[in-house]
Order: structure tokens, then sequence, then C-alpha cells
């Protein structure tokens, strides 16, 4: 007899199939086409869908000393609503997370108030020892300044030395300096730059927000079998002549013109990853001009859309915002397999809805798609055999845990 049972359709080996899942002590016991006899059994209905637990390699919670824009707390419980289990916590923070004393608080701070369960990452930036001494389950470097101001000197040493897998935001600084808007040419060799070093050091990188046809084609161009990278909704969903229609969409790296997101498409069975770059700010800071989209809660909904209207396919949703990511960062506790944590999203495929920033748990209660209706939502989201949001009702407390994650497996 297993603590939970869920039964209903979900997706294995890219096919739905109908069947049980037997839970006990928080891990994946069995899965079976039959039934299974459990202390609780949770049915999942017709038109729904048990996913694996999805995961967001990019997201900043800020907390610290902008408590206002968003808190580890509010962040967290956004993930859950939006479907994601795990978040994997962004450094450019205010104070920034540069040396080990200031990783060991974030640390503390996540185990006290996250939701959902984390990797914690540490910036690089000339400071080689501390992120020896920090242990962080991935590191970032920004090639150019974005929100916090802090960028590599030398992006080749500090990849170098980075004692993990390496997230980067690549975007050149000479060329944001000589044209603040960021052109499409920032990215591209900024790209260029981290791929020339990539295949030098041969080690793992994953680049983040991947947005110009210049930029996805060098990279799969080189097809370095330890680079990976992110693609964002907003660069998938969302044009330049949004951005020209709402100076709230401002964002780094900027929306682009049509024929890069549509570059973005006619590779996206090659994109390893989408994730989110959940960027939180007031609306006092968007005004004066902040760069950063709240993604959280309305990513995974999205991509259910574009299902519901021919774009993808589900199986794309799980491979690449779970089955990559564990791959990518190496995550050793997840997966959906015999032992692994119980995680699971499920979603609604035929649920219409209007998304309604005000009712999300964010602290940034605006959203590109305000108003927008639709199809697809998630209905449940179970961290380790418990169920910790429920038709937009988060339930339970904060007991999200570090993950068990490496050096990465590309």
């Amino acid at each position: 007899m297993y603590d939970l049972i869920l039964k209903g359709r979900f997706l294995t080996g890219g096919k739905l199939i109908e069947g049980s899942i037997g839970v006990s002590g928080g891990r994946i016991l069995r899965v079976s086409r039959g039934d299974l006899k459990g202390e609780e059994i949770i049915q999942i209905g017709r038109g729904k869908v048990v996913l694996p637990g999805l995961i967001d390699v990019h997201v900043h919670l800020r907390d610290f000393e902008q408590r206002e824009k968003e808190t580890v707390e509010t962040g967290t419980m956004a993930a859950l609503h939006g479907g994601i289990t795990v978040v994997f916590d962004m450094p450019n923070t205010d104070p920034p997370v540069i040396d080990s004393e200031t990783f060991r608080r974030r640390a503390e701070l996540f185990a006290r108030k996250s939701y959902a369960d984390y990797a914690l990452s540490f910036l690089l930036n000339g400071n080689c020892v501390e992120a020896r001494k920090a242990e962080a389950d991935f590191y970032k470097i920004f090639m150019g300044a974005s929100t916090g101001g802090i960028f590599s000197e030398d992006f080749e040493s500090d990849y170098s030395c980075s004692p993990g897998v390496v997230s980067v935001h690549a975007e050149d600084a000479e060329v944001i300096a000589g044209n603040p808007e960021r052109p499409p040419d920032a990215e591209v060799r900024a790209i260029n730059r981290a791929l020339n070093a990539a295949e030098k050091l041969k080690k793992p990188l994953n680049v983040c927000h991947v947005s110009t046809t210049g930029g996805i084609e060098a990279i799969l161009r080189r097809n370095l079998p330890w680079v990976s990278f992110e693609v964002t909704p907003h660069h998938l969903f969302l044009t330049r002549k949004d951005f020209e229609g709402n100076p709230l969409l401002k964002v780094y790296p900027p929306l682009r013109d049509e024929e890069h997101r549509r570059a973005l498409w006619e590779n996206f069975s090659r994109v390893p990853i989408i994730a989110s770059d959940h960027a939180p700010h007031t609306p006092e800071d968007k005004e004066s001009g902040a760069a950063g989209i709240p993604g959280l809660e309305t990513e995974v909904a999205l991509l259910l859309d574009a299902v519901n209207r021919g774009m993808l396919e589900l199986s794309d949703i799980v491979e690449k915002m779970h089955t990559n990511p564990i791959r990518i960062f190496g995550i050793r506790n997840k997966g959906f397999g015999l032992g692994k944590d119980a995680d699971f999203t499920v979603v609604d495929l035929k649920r219409e809805w209007t998304v309604k920033p005000e009712e999300f748990y964010t602290k940034a209660k605006w959203s590109p798609w305000e108003g927008r209706k639709l199809k697809g939502k998630v209905l449940m989201t179970l961290l380790r055999g418990r169920v910790v949001m429920e038709e937009d009702e988060i339930v339970g407390k904060p007991e999200g845990v570090r993950i068990n994650a490496g050096k990465g497996n590309p």
C-alpha cells in the first residue's frame, strides 16, 4: 500500500497513457498501467494530464534589500501557482551574491521561506576563491551590464574558474556602451565570444534568453555538446511592436523584430530549455525604465495555449522544462522515474481562463498578457508527494528544499 496514488493520464516516453503512479515517502515507487492501492487516491479527471514537475532555470526572486519588488516567499508561491516545482535563483540581488557569506545568507533565507524546491547561484566576477567556498548549484556570469550593474571584466577567466555549470547573460558590454538599445549585434557578438571560450575550455555553459537569429544559429552551428541555451516565452510570443505599444515591456535582451521571433520558432525543436527570466519590479521602477518581465504564473499556460493552437506538443513542454534541465544541470533527485521526488504539475488542456495579474502571488501585479484569454491551465502542483497548490490556492507552509545538483551533464 502506497501513501498516495495518482490515477489518470500522464506523459511518459513522449506518450500519454492511462494508469497509476504510486508514491511513498515523497518519492515515486511505481508507475503502472493498472490500478494501485494507496492510503490516499487523487483521481485526475477527463481532459486533465499529469506532467512531471516543471523546472524554471532562470528566476529573479529579489528579496534582501528589494523586498518591495519580490520576496523568496511570494516568488516561490508564484512558482507553485504557475506549475513550477523547482526554481533556479539568480544572484544579481541587492546585495549581490558575490561572496560566500552572502551566499550563506541566501541559503538560510531560502531554507526558511521557499515554497518551491530551489537551486542557488553565485555571481562570478573575478572572485574565484569565494566561488569555490560557496559551493553553489550553478554560477552566473553577465558579459554586459544588466539589472544590478555588475558584469565580468574577463569572461573567459571567470568561466574557466567556475566550479560548476555557468549560465551566461550574453550581451556585449562595448556594444551596449555605444548603443543602449542593445541591438541584435550585442547578443550575437557576446554569444560568439562565449562559444569561442566554450570550444577552448570544454566546460558546461548555458546561454540565457537567446533572442536573435544570429545568436541561435551560432549556437546550433557550433553544436558543442556541453553548451545549452534557453529561450523565454516573451521572446517567443512578443515582438518589438508590442514594446512600442507598451513601454513596460522593456527587458534585457530586448524584444526583437518579427524575423528574430520567427527564427526561434523555426528552430524550436532544437531549443533545449524554456525559462521565464521572471523579473519582478514595482510599477514605479518600470515607469523609470527598469528592465524585466514577470513570467512565473503565465509561462506554462502560454505553452499549453500554444499546444492547443498546434504550435508545439505537450511532450515539448516536458522536454524543455523537465527532462533537459535535469540533464544539463545534473539534478540527481528529480525526474519521472522510480526513486525520484514525486513532483507533478497537473494541467487541464481545455480550461479557458483570462489572465488577471491582480490575482497572482507575485508582487509584480502586471503582465504582458493581462486580459488575454488562454486555453490550458495549471490545476494542481505536487511537491514530493504533497499537494502544494490546487485551483489557484497555495496549500501548506514553505517547505521547499535545495535540490541535489552537480557539475552538469550536457
